[in-house]
């Protein structure tokens, strides 16, 4: 049974009771005067997987075996595994994207490392609703973005592991037992030292108003052809955009009458839903559920419909 209890300082710092009824979770919260302190039962953390290690190979499957061996009967979850081999940038995007639908307190373990073995640091975050372990390649870019507050450290291997690690593979032999004591409840701190600079990602183009429109680019083109850019947040009434990324981006009314503009000068009107798509000639621009404007098409791959490209331009105005 894990046991939490606060010290002076207001932080919690966790003991371990062992019982042979029960596992729980339970958290003592401090004294107050008005009320005496009271037992909560919580939920082990879950941890969530997002490498491009792919499903041929067997990768994917010594992480998680890794991990069931530190963590017996925990949720463990394959969020993906097929992050285009070393593309950081999208491993950062996707984490950005699936963070908010995880419990508080998950570990996020994310594997995208072209650079193991080289300089580069392994490191983990500690953010206001979850923990991130990962190379510090700047595939926590958009998480620090979204929560300033975070602490950073480099993780040790001394400090995790007993013995010899492979040159290759830390997905295996770092990353996941670093994630598995995080969510077993040990403290950030004590799996390494303060990474005082983490490296960030240059941020995707996001840029303009209300009054000029905005400009951005395209980040990636998923599963079902779909060209998803860089412009938004956008309310899901088509009605607001609120910027994502603090790029100078002004956020304001979209207006009623606002387009997409591609590189070619080619417009796409803003609709609702990828059937509306059959009725523009195969092509709509929308609001996907990340918030963020994407060009769609009733068929199967919008970037054949309308040649779109990763870093493609994207403007949302009014036309001329």
């Amino acid at each position: 049974m894990y046991v939490y209890s606060w010290d002076g300082q207001g932080r919690p710092s966790p003991f371990f009771v062992h019982s042979s009824q029960q596992r729980r979770a339970c958290v003592i919260l401090p004294y107050c005067p008005s009320a005496n302190t009271i037992p909560c039962v919580g939920t082990p953390a879950v941890v969530a997987c997002i490498t491009d290690f792919g499903s041929a190979d067997y990768y994917a499957g010594a992480l998680r075996g890794t991990l069931a061996k530190s963590l017996p009967g925990r949720p463990i979850v394959d969020v993906s595994h097929e992050i285009p081999p070393g593309d950081i940038r999208r491993a950062a995007i996707l984490l950005w994207e699936v963070q908010p639908a995880f419990p508080q307190r998950t570990v996020f373990l994310v594997v995208v490392d072209p650079g193991v073995g080289g300089s580069r640091a392994a490191a983990a975050f500690s953010f206001p609703t979850c923990t991130v372990v990962c190379p510090d390649n700047g595939v926590a870019t958009f998480l620090m973005n979204r929560y300033p507050a975070f602490q950073a450290v480099a993780l040790d291997p001394r400090r995790i592991v007993k013995g010899l690690i492979s040159n290759t593979f830390h997905g295996r032999d770092l990353f996941a037992p670093a994630a598995a004591r995080l969510a077993q409840g040990t403290e950030l701190r004590r799996l390494g030292s303060a990474l005082p600079s983490p490296v960030r990602l240059p941020l995707p183009l996001l840029q303009g108003g209300s009054e000029s429109g905005w400009e951005g680019e395209v980040l990636y083109v998923d599963r079902f052809g779909n060209a998803v850019t860089s412009i938004g947040r956008i309310s899901f009434d088509l009605k607001e955009l609120t910027p994502w990324l603090p790029s100078g981006a002004r956020g304001g009314r979209i207006p009623p009458r606002a387009q997409a503009i591609l590189e070619d000068g080619c417009s796409v009107r803003l609709g609702r839903t990828y059937a509306e798509a059959a009725e523009t000639a195969d092509r709509i621009a929308l609001v996907g559920s990340n918030g963020l404007l994407e060009i769609a098409s009733w068929r199967p791959g919008a970037v054949e419909v309308i040649p779109l490209r990763i870093g493609s331009r994207v403007r949302l105005e009014i036309p001329a």
